[in-house]
């Protein structure tokens, strides 16, 4: 395999005993709480050996669809962005069905226009959309109060109190760390993947129809004497041909069902030009035509 990149291994987030265990008390367990803890203890860590990491994780400026709330449109729009809660992810509760049953939402308002609007961008069903939304949020919810504590200074904002701005800043980590996680596969075939962030490859563009062209690969975690993730080749690469990856393969939620231009868009962030040709039927099945 021909070697494309070397990026120090220490870059490379993956989650410590002490995350896992922290992440087993939250009422959802998974690679999506362990990594967001790593990030969360990592960037309000005071340890210096850490600071390369904490410089590279503070780059981050956004995460998946409506990480911003400008994508939900202007200020002044109502059931929009002037009425989220933080940020949609945050937005709502496990309650919403029962509470505004009365008012004929499936869910709270903004997220049920979101969900619309969502639709509406990527092709899909308004069910599939608004389901895939609310799947993050009941994932957020779940994992909420056993992270708070790992976020020691939260970020200014000009509302919420404490533990508001403290439950936001967790969920913010989450639609980043959703964005960018990846498996990376050991040199030893015993060695089962790893969720994790790696730098450089969480900014590759996603693949055509000829599929991605590098993959990252880490050398045996019991090796003390290889010090570098590995972005390597996985066929041949043209001259002037963009380095990509296959996004639809980074990990997902477990809940989650959503596919095609509505994953790409809500999960990653990716702009419709990385969406498949022909977007999705009415019942989000990707409707491309692969070569």
């Amino acid at each position: 395999m021909e070697v494309v990149a070397r990026i120090p291994r220490a870059l490379a987030v993956t989650a410590s005993e002490d995350d896992c265990n922290l992440a087993s008390t939250a009422r959802v367990t998974g690679w999506q709480v362990e990594l967001t803890a790593a990030v969360l203890r990592i960037l309000h860590s005071k340890d210096d050996r850490v600071a390369p990491v904490r410089s590279w994780l503070k780059t981050w400026e956004h995460g998946g669809w409506a990480t911003d709330n400008a994508d939900l449109g202007a200020e002044g729009v109502r059931w929009g962005a002037s009425d989220v809660t933080g940020n949609l992810m945050a937005t709502g509760s496990d309650n919403d069905q029962n509470i505004f049953a009365k008012f004929r939402f499936p869910c709270h308002p903004v997220v049920h226009r979101a969900g619309l609007g969502l639709a509406m961008l990527t092709g899909a069903d308004k069910n599939a959309a608004l389901d895939a939304l609310t799947c993050r949020g009941t994932t957020f919810r779940a994992m909420r109060d056993a992270l708070i504590p790992l976020v020691i200074e939260p970020s200014p904002r000009s509302k919420g109190s404490l533990r508001d701005r403290r439950s936001w800043d967790v969920s913010d980590a989450l639609s980043r760390v959703l964005a960018r996680a990846t498996y990376l596969q050991w040199t030893s075939d015993a060695e089962t993947p790893t969720c994790a962030l790696v730098p450089l490859h969480d900014r590759l563009a996603h693949c055509d129809a000829r599929g991605e062209n590098v993959k990252v690969v880490g050398c045996d975690p019991r090796d003390p004497n290889m010090d570098d993730v590995l972005l390597v080749a996985t066929r041949e690469i043209a001259v002037g041909e963009a380095i990509t990856r296959d996004y639809n393969d980074a990990p997902r939620l477990k809940e989650c069902r959503s596919d095609g231009a509505l994953r790409l868009l809500l999960q990653f962030g990716l702009p419709p030009e990385a969406w498949p040709k022909g977007g999705l039927s009415k019942n989000g099945d990707d409707k491309s035509v692969k070569s």
